[in-house]
């Protein structure tokens, strides 16, 4: 194999492996958070109220409908490291081949829907009137740009199963460099508030994806990363969509539950809908090591059950907890017990500070039980059994945490519905992993000992 990058992970200390491996997926996930909240700073300092509302709201839109077709990321990089686990590298390139046809041809989907209906998503989220404007502009640029975020994504799911998690991270440093600068640029200077925030944000990942096909094209990759309908294969389709809708599912029915949370806030007035947009910004920062270290997991996972080491999988999600905690304890304590000091320094305006620190103290309750949920389905999604992350994810948003929103009257309590959820969620996911039905859904399993 020409490129050097790509590792196997079913050997060596599973500690050192996993931390190595995660290193890159936590700073990929710091930076991209990072950008997404000097959005949110830029356009509070240099905008208006509706500019960030604007941003809040359209992000969630924008958000849901890539999570539609999300779960085909995370299941090639499920299906590329099982299969590389198994050293069937014909398999590996099929499956590279027709990720890029369906993820071409379901982004053109969504771009299209999103440019028909933008009025009615936006009235979806019942915006404060002064915030309409902003949100609709936000999500029409967004739509635009779909394409190219969906082939940054897939090129870094790609070189994530086959282990190589540095090159991604280097490709989303470019991107988030470039979104600062053209954030500055749009928004202070040329004061396009929402819609220059949307538009920093689909050229920085449109260019950053050019560079990274030039990059692996340069470097001889083992794969050819080519749109080529001749390598398209059913089979690997029917697989991706057999790993990848449950997952789709999952996400968008977690960002329907955000959507809820956000119509909830947004009657509260549009300083409550201001601060819930930073204050959502912070509560990804606390949970960000977890899902980092969640998605190394998940691939490391993939490649081991792959190669057949069943017992070395199950080491790896419990370390994968032990690592989560070591972030998550000093994010629970800054967040339940310093959330005005840590709102202040994100927004100098004392009502939205306030409404923020109030929503930040509510949510605190599930910074450290969240880790046990990343894991937990990291582990079973490696394993191929997304099918069960989705109902038991689907039924703690659906039945707990929405209707609790649905009855929320205030900023605390739609904080408190988050650790309802997830609550649920780990006891149901215990239950499963504990059960050991999960060995059923391995996708290799006709060819692996387990």
């Amino acid at each position: 194999m020409t490129y050097q990058d790509t590792k196997c992970l079913t050997k060596g200390s599973i500690l050192k492996t996993l931390t190595l491996f995660a290193i890159p997926f936590l700073f990929s996930s710091l930076l991209q958070a990072g950008y997404g909240l000097i959005d949110m700073l830029i356009i509070s300092y240099y905008g208006t109220p509706a500019d960030l509302a604007g941003v809040t709201n359209g992000a969630q839109i924008v958000w849901t409908l890539i999570f539609l077709a999300s779960g085909l990321t995370m299941g090639g990089t499920i299906l590329i490291g099982q299969f590389f686990g198994a050293k069937q590298l014909q398999d590996v390139q099929e499956t590279i081949s027709t990720m890029f046809v369906l993820f071409f041809y379901v982004a053109l989907v969504l771009m299209v829907f999103s440019v028909l209906f933008v009025d009615s998503l936006t009235l979806i989220l019942q915006v404060p009137k002064e915030a309409y404007n902003a949100t609709k502009d936000y999500i029409l640029v967004s739509a635009l740009g779909i394409l190219f975020t969906f082939g940054y994504n897939g090129i870094s799911a790609i070189l994530r199963g086959l282990g190589d998690s540095k090159n991604p991270l280097y490709f989303i440093l470019i991107a988030s460099i470039l979104n600062v600068i053209l954030d500055i640029i749009f928004i202070k200077d040329l004061h396009l508030g929402a819609f220059g925030a949307a538009l920093a944000t689909i050229l920085s990942q449109g260019l950053s994806f050019v560079i990274s096909l030039i990059y692996l094209k340069i470097k001889k990759f083992s794969f050819s990363l080519t749109f080529s309908h001749h390598l398209f294969k059913k089979e690997k389709a029917f697989l991706l969509f057999k790993v990848g809708i449950p997952l789709s599912l999952q996400d968008t029915f977690l960002m329907l539950s955000f959507m809820v949370g956000m119509i909830s806030l947004n009657k509260l007035g549009l300083i409550v809908s201001a601060a819930s947009g930073i204050a959502e910004k912070i509560d990804g920062l606390t949970f960000l090591p977890s899902l980092a270290i969640g998605s190394a997991v998940s691939a490391m996972v993939a490649q081991n059950v792959g190669a057949g080491l069943i017992k070395r999988a199950r080491k790896i999600m419990y370390t994968g907890i032990l690592l989560a905690l070591i972030f998550a304890i000093p994010n629970y304590i800054f967040v339940a017990f310093f959330p005005e000091e840590v709102m202040s320094l994100t927004s100098n305006n004392q009502a939205i500070i306030q409404a923020g620190a109030l929503y930040l103290y509510s949510y605190s309750a599930s910074v450290l039980m969240i880790t046990v949920v990343f894991m937990v389905n990291s582990f079973l999604n490696g394993c191929g059994a997304t099918t069960f992350t989705m109902l038991n994810n689907s039924f703690a948003n659906l039945c707990i945490r929405i209707p609790s929103l649905l009855m929320a009257t205030d900023v605390l309590a739609v904080g408190f519905s988050s650790p309802l959820t997830i609550y649920a969620q780990v006891t149901f996911g215990l239950i499963y992993f504990y059960s050991g039905y999960w060995k059923n859904a391995i996708l290799r399993k006709r060819k692996v000992n387990v």
